[in-house]
This record gives C-alpha cells, sequence and structure tokens, in this order.
C-alpha cells in the first residue's frame, strides 16, 4: 500500500489529549512525519485564533482548514483566507428561524477572525474573551458580525438530536449543519462548506485526491472527512456517526491513537525505501 501524502485530522477529541493538549508522543509522531515528506492538516470546527493557542502544534502544521472547512489558514504566515461566507440576508433570516424555533437557545457568530454572541448561555462557556465580544441581542449581533463565517446557535438544556429534531422542516436555506452528539450546540456554515470539500480544495490544488489522504476524527461533523479520505479512522469512543463513516478504527486520544498510525505508516514507508 503506497503511504498517504497527507495526514489530515480534527483535534479537540481526536488528536489533543483529553486536557486539550498535544502529548509528546503525537508531536514526535507529526514531526516524523513531517521530516519524511508527509503534509500534516488540522481539519476543525476552531477558529485560527484557538488554533493558535496550540503552540506546541502550530509549527507542526502544514495549513489548518478551520470552522468546518470554511476558512484555511497558514500559521507560519499567519494568514487567513476564508473560502465562503454565508450571505448576510440569508444569516438573517436563518438566526430568524433559529430564535423562533429554539427560543431557549442562544447564537453566535464567527466572522474569521473573531466571535460575536448573544451574551444569555455564552457568557457561561466562553473563558478566553480575547477574540470574543458579548453582546444583549441577535439583532446587536448581526449588525456587528462581517462576514458571516458560521453560525453557532447553543441551547444548554438540550442535547443536540432533541435540537435538530425541532428543526425539522425549518427552513435553513440550505446551509452545512454539523453537531457534536450530547453536547447542546449545532453549526451552520454556507451551503457546500464542510470538512471535506474545504479539505478537498486544499488537496486539489496540489494536485492529490482522496486516495493521498488518511483521515481522522470523533465526530459527527467529521464524517464527510473520514467519509472522503481513501482511508480514515474513528478513535475509540468516538460518536457512532463517525465510526460508521470511517475504514477503520483508532486508540482514543487518550491512548495517543493517532500517534500510533502515524509511527505505523512512516515506519512502513521508511521499510520500504
Amino acid at each position: 500500500m503506497q503511504p498517504p501524502q497527507v495526514i489530515a485530522s480534527d483535534l479537540d477529541g481526536t488528536l489533543l489529549d483529553p486536557d486539550g493538549r498535544v502529548s509528546e508522543r503525537t508531536r514526535k509522531a507529526l514531526l516524523a512525519a513531517r521530516e519524511y515528506g508527509l503534509a500534516v492538516v488540522a481539519v476543525t470546527a476552531r477558529t485560527p485564533y484557538g488554533v493558535d493557542r496550540l503552540i506546541d502544534l502550530v509549527p507542526l502544521l502544514d495549513v489548518a482548514i478551520c470552522a468546518n472547512g470554511a476558512v484555511v489558514y497558514h500559521p507560519a504566515e499567519e494568514r487567513v483566507r476564508i473560502r465562503r461566507a454565508i450571505d448576510p440576508a440569508t444569516a438573517r433570516r436563518v438566526c430568524a428561524t433559529l430564535a423562533e424555533v429554539l427560543p431557549g437557545a442562544s447564537l453566535a457568530i464567527e466572522t474569521g477572525t473573531g466571535s460575536i454572541g448573544n451574551r444569555r448561555h455564552y457568557d457561561r462557556i466562553v473563558t478566553d474573551m480575547s477574540h470574543w465580544e458579548l453582546v444583549d441581542s441577535d439583532e446587536a449581533m448581526l449588525a456587528r458580525a462581517d462576514p458571516v463565517v458560521k453560525i453557532k446557535v447553543y441551547d444548554p438544556d438540550r442535547h443536540s438530536d432533541a435540537m435538530i429534531q425541532a428543526l425539522t422542516g425549518a427552513d435553513l436555506e440550505g446551509l452545512d449543519m454539523c453537531h457534536w452528539g450530547d453536547f447542546g450546540m449545532l453549526d451552520f456554515n454556507a451551503p457546500g462548506i464542510n470538512k471535506a470539500t474545504g479539505l478537498a480544495a486544499w488537496c486539489a490544488a496540489r494536485g492529490l485526491g482522496p486516495e493521498d489522504v488518511i483521515a481522522f476524527g470523533d465526530m459527527p461533523n467529521d464524517v464527510p472527512m473520514l467519509a472522503w479520505a481513501g482511508r480514515s479512522y474513528a478513535v475509540a469512543g468516538a460518536h457512532p456517526e463517525a465510526l460508521a463513516a470511517a475504514t477503520d478504527t483508532a486508540a482514543s486520544n487518550a491512548e495517543d491513537g493517532v500517534a500510533r498510525i502515524v509511527e505505523a505508516i512512516v515506519e512502513r514507508a521508511r521499510t520500504a525505501d
């Protein structure tokens, strides 16, 4: 089997350990992959500034596909490119629909360089305010958000499945939606924007296809990427949707599952040489 050219991994719950850090074994495995000539791509719901917080990981990345595929971030150059934003009029209508159908939830918008959210609920879960602005109404949020890269809706009292069920039949204007299992949050990107399309576009620009990619993930927002990649791994404890989409399984993030697979890939490639 030909070794992959690209290692693409989700971060939280997959590559990062349970404390949200890069373990020493993972750091060494990715460094070895880079030294062998493989590209290392983070594919994440995080924003570029969320990636920048991972100071041990940033030097190991070729690129980060952020905001579920909406943003391409080159950490070495601190260069951010928005692939596709949500049309402002569409964002306004969808936010009104979300507020009506999920009255107990609160909205936030990511712009690619920051986030603006309704103070209700978000003031409880945002621990780093350096790139956040909290406002007192959805109207104030929409007036300040430009561009609209991603819409987030959070309800601390609902499971995401219940939120999705409540939205059945609602006009969400074709936005691409993803969720995180039992956590009460949904993300909405522009139509056709997800982890697979973001990664595929980056690869295509380099003459690479799914057969050149090995991908890792654990949550429903990873499903498009896991299904697209030529080989993919859901880590132990992953959401059932991720397990169903992946071609293989790996050990959990607590057990350096991604690092173990990457080590084996590099070792096989070196042996073949």
